[in-house]
């Protein structure tokens, strides 16, 4: 009964004087951190209670269940303050402070407690694999913070300005999640960069940070190169591909013209290159693991004309416009020229040649000529075919021989064929078949159509027809004339004199043929004989006339000589075959000395050291000129007498004599010379005071000359003489052939200087 006696009066007591005098007020508070909400009432001494968003705490001061919870101060004295130690998010609520007995309620107080962000994460940190020139946003989140953290981005130390902020409110309802997103287009330049995000709040005033580099990876760089760039057809080149990559390089493709070479793997290639390779690219493709790099090259391949576009022949009606085409290609560049064979004159230049409105005489095969400078040269041909009238070809006379068989021809060449031929003569027509002795032949080849009339025999009334060879086609008509013409019959008689003749000049060959090589062997036989030797004494010179006729050639073709005796019964041939081979011994040994007669008669001057009793004495006789032909003085009218007997000269007159013994061969000579000089039958020589000689070409002609001491006149020498005459009256002048073989029709007497032994 007393305990509810105090109760009531506390009650009363309390009621009459109980206020706050300190409330509860907002406030805010890091996570982790105490905080005290203060509540002091004066003049009570009931129960007080803490809620919390509305929920009591309980009365008891320890508040049980709440361990964090604790209501500080003396009772006493009416403090009642609620002491949160370590406040966390939970915390985060409303507060109020109540006297239940009193009635009273505090003010509500907000406690806020603030949360720090986490660390920032960078998405793909601490290094970042980045693709070079690919566009890409780094991305910085903080999360769990209250309120939502702001975020700042750096780079290699200097500020982002160009990141997206955004945040979310997470699930408890009172923390945030910020983040934020930096775009960026990495360089290969930009690899090893560094990228910091950093973060703060009102709980993390410092902020915190995360640093990340980024790895800028790229697909390899490539560089093809050739070595060497120009080059000719066949020549080997080498292709260099160069990369570099990050990361490194996994493998190397090549291909030409997108065909991959498969024997091909490494960083370089080498190949024997032709034309080819100036239009289809040479490929590398290089490969790692973000990608691959292809890059292509030409080579500058020189090659000649290559045909690309061949022209095609054509058909066109005369009158119409006819177009070739044709391309080339060539490396260096080529030039185009279109030419009509036949002709040199270029038509055009470009790749079309324009023919406008065709005649007949454009018909035909035109050249497509590629020209590629210092390379080389080719060509195309193709040809023009234009329909027209029938255009006829034939000679205008033809032959045939009387009573035989004869034919006339005429050629059609034009386009399109000829639908018809006739040949027409006298009253005649024939197109075909055969009429009498006419019959028509026609032969149609690559050149045009032949048409042959042929006669089975030719009579008198055929050569005086005249045949005319006319055509049709859808174009119109050509026609041609033609006359036949007797031909004589080869004669039997010339048949059989070729023949003969024939025979006979190749048996003159085989004797000409065995007689040089008898000689060559009698040649052979003769050097064999050391004793017989022939010195200037053994050999003697004579002129032989043969008078023909009353005509006689000039003087100046005389030729001093000294005769040989008359009556010689060896021949011709054998006589001279006999001293020309004993001369040509001594020539052998005396190569040295000039022949007065070029070698005809085998005479040379010389010196003869073994010879004493010579009575001559060396002369060089002055320069005279030899004259040609048209040049010699008219003959001289003693030539004309006939009976003219040999004459020897006496060499006084042009040699410096001694006084030797003469023979009585020579006695009688000399009686012969001297009624023959006082007659005056010779011409006179102005240079050698009445004596003609021999006109000297060369100046040692008789120099050397040695007169013989004696001869003795003998039988075999008559007779070695005569063979010599008659041998000499065939033969040429040695000065003067020319003009003997000239006059020789008109009988003047031929000359021949011969030497005997």
């Amino acid at each position: 009964m007393s305990a509810l006696y105090l109760i009531f009066c506390l009650t009363v007591t309390a009621t009459k004087a109980a206020y706050f005098s300190q409330q509860p007020q907002d406030q805010v508070v890091v996570s982790g951190q105490s905080v005290t909400l203060p509540c002091v009432i004066v003049g009570y001494r009931g129960m007080v209670q803490w809620t919390k968003d509305g929920l009591a705490l309980g009365g008891e001061r320890d508040l049980p269940g709440w361990t964090r919870y604790s209501l500080m101060g003396d009772p006493l004295s009416g403090e009642h303050s609620l002491l949160i130690d370590s406040a966390e998010l939970a915390d985060d609520a409303i507060y109020e402070c109540q006297a239940t007995q009193a009635g009273l309620r505090s003010h509500r107080a907000k406690l806020t407690v603030l949360v720090p962000p986490s660390d920032p994460v960078v998405e793909g940190g601490p290094v970042v694999r980045l693709k070079a020139h690919t566009a890409h946003n780094l991305t910085c989140r903080a999360s769990g913070a209250k309120p939502a953290a702001e975020i700042t981005w750096y780079r290699d130390g200097e500020v982002m300005d160009t990141a997206i902020y955004s945040k979310t409110t997470m699930e408890d309802g009172k923390r945030e999640t910020a983040v934020s997103m930096l775009p960026i287009t990495p360089e290969d330049s930009d690899s090893g960069r560094t990228y910091t995000c950093r973060v703060l709040n009102p709980a993390a005033l410092a902020g915190r940070q995360t640093s990340i580099t980024i790895n800028v990876q790229h697909p390899p760089s490539v560089t093809l190169s050739v070595q060497p760039q120009t080059v000719t057809e066949g020549a080997k080149v080498l292709f260099i591909c160069s990369a570099s990559a990050n990361p490194e390089i996994t493998g190397y493709r090549w291909s030409k013209g997108g065909v991959p070479i498969s024997e091909a793997n490494g960083d370089s290639l080498e190949v024997t290159v032709d034309y080819s390779y100036f239009t289809d690219p040479v490929s590398c493709e290089v490969s790692n693991s973000v990608g691959n790099t292809n890059v292509s090259t030409l080579v500058d391949v020189q090659f000649g004309p290559r045909l690309l576009s061949e022209p095609k022949p054509m058909t066109v009606d005369i009158g119409m416009d006819a177009a070739f085409t044709c391309a080339w290609t060539g490396n260096p560049p080529l030039t185009l020229a279109w030419t009509k064979q036949g002709s040199s004159v270029v038509l055009s230049n470009g790749n079309t040649l324009q023919l406008k409105a065709v005649t007949q005489e454009d018909a035909g095969t035109y050249t497509c000529k590629a020209i590629v400078p210092r390379i080389g040269v080719a060509e195309r041909d193709v040809t023009l075919t234009v329909n027209g009238p029938p255009i006829i070809t034939a000679d205008a006379t033809q032959h045939a021989v009387k009573h035989s068989k004869g034919k006339l021809e005429c050629r059609v060449g034009s386009s399109p064929p000829p639908d018809k031929i006739v040949w027409t003569f006298g009253d005649t027509s024939l197109s075909s078949g055969s009429s009498g002795r006419y019959s028509v032949q026609t032969v149609t080849s690559d050149h045009g159509v032949v048409s042959s009339l042929v006669l089975s025999e030719t009579l008198a009334q055929d050569f005086q027809l005249r045949y005319n060879c006319t055509a049709w086609n859808r174009f119109g008509t050509g026609t041609a004339l033609v006359i036949l013409k007797e031909q004589e019959a080869l004669p039997m008689l010339i048949i059989v004199g070729g023949a003969v003749g024939g025979g006979c000049v190749l048996l003159i060959c085989v004797i000409t043929l065995v007689s040089l090589c008898c000689r060559h062997t009698g040649k052979g036989e003769l050097n064999g004989k050391r004793c017989t030797r022939l010195s200037k004494s053994d050999i003697r010179v004579q002129i032989v006339h043969s008078d023909h006729n009353a005509t006689r050639g000039n003087d100046d073709e005389e030729d001093v000589k000294e005769p040989m005796a008359p009556n010689s019964s060896e021949s011709p041939g054998t006589s001279r075959t006999e001293h020309s081979d004993l001369l040509e011994e001594e020539e052998d040994e005396r190569s040295d000395i000039k022949d007065p007669t070029n070698g005809y008669y085998n005479v040379r001057g010389h010196e003869d050291r073994h010879i004493r009793s010579s009575g001559f004495s060396e002369y060089v006789p002055n320069s005279r000129p030899v004259y040609t032909p048209s040049q010699l003085p008219s003959p001289s009218p003693v030539y004309g007498q006939p009976g003219t007997q040999p004459r020897v000269y006496d060499f006084s007159n042009r040699y410096a004599t001694t006084t030797v013994t003469q023979s009585t061969y020579e006695q009688q000579q000399a009686a012969q010379q001297q009624p023959a000089q006082s007659a005056s039958i010779y011409p006179t020589d102005p240079l050698y005071s009445g004596s003609a000689y021999l006109p000297a070409t060369y100046g040692r002609a008789f120099t050397s000359y040695v007169k013989p001491a004696s001869y003795e006149k003998v039988d075999a020498y008559d007779q070695l003489d005569q063979a010599s005459k008659v041998s000499s009256s065939s033969r040429f002048s040695y000065a003067s052939s020319q003009v003997s073989s000239q006059q020789s029709d008109y009988g003047r007497p031929s000359q021949r200087m011969q030497t005997h032994v």
